[in-house]
């Protein structure tokens, strides 16, 4: 006798045509992968996609929605755990690293939507993303330099823009299996950006 499919949730059957739709992105970019692909990965018809997603697009947007917000979650964890803000800082790039390792079909996708900044909706939901990830990092470093982890006068947006530049960069070296670009490489590259950062205290 034939095994019938557990019924999904509407929420639980939104998150797996997501996971469906990282991997179809993944192998393929957002222009050329259709959402007859992302049906035929989640087993489903392409009608069916169309119940819970208006457009393609719709469904990029929101998988860069979920990598930006889980990027923010883990970020605040690390900064949670700790009250030295150069300690925070250190570890919210760790965790990046590590987490671009174990998510690499997100991190694939992410990467490559800058290739589609063409389209004003994408280019816009990235500088937003972009603004997020700076706004961060700006606050845990005025939180360092009142703390006096963080030698003061430091220049919060231009160490933002320094850290947001270093995510994208391990993007490239992870997309590219660079293997000489491993956690030591990363914690050398923190020395060179922290240390001369680092305050009285």
């Amino acid at each position: 006798m034939a095994t019938r499919r557990k019924r999904l949730s509407r929420e639980q059957r939104r998150a797996q045509i997501l996971r469906s739709a990282v991997k179809v992105f993944a192998r393929s970019n957002f222009k050329r992968a259709k959402v007859s692909d992302i049906a035929l990965e989640e087993g489903i018809t392409e009608a069916a996609i169309y119940r819970y997603f208006p457009t393609k697009k719709a469904i990029f947007i929101e998988i860069l929605d979920h990598i930006h917000d889980r990027i923010l979650a883990f970020w605040q964890e690390e900064v949670d755990e700790t009250d030295d803000a150069m300690e925070a800082l250190r570890n919210m790039g760790t965790g990046y690293f590590r987490r671009a390792s174990r998510h690499s079909a997100e991190l694939r996708v992410q990467f490559q939507a800058i290739s589609e900044a063409d389209d004003k909706e994408i280019a816009r939901r990235l500088r937003l993303h972009h603004r997020d990830y700076r706004a961060f990092v700006e606050g845990v470093v005025e939180r360092g330099i009142e703390q006096g982890s963080v030698r003061a006068g430091t220049s919060a947006a231009t160490v933002a823009y320094l850290f947001d530049s270093a995510g994208v960069f391990i993007n490239m070296m992870k997309i590219l299996s660079e293997r000489s670009f491993d956690e030591k490489t990363l914690e050398r590259m923190a020395d060179h950006l922290l240390a001369p950062l680092e305050g009285p205290s």
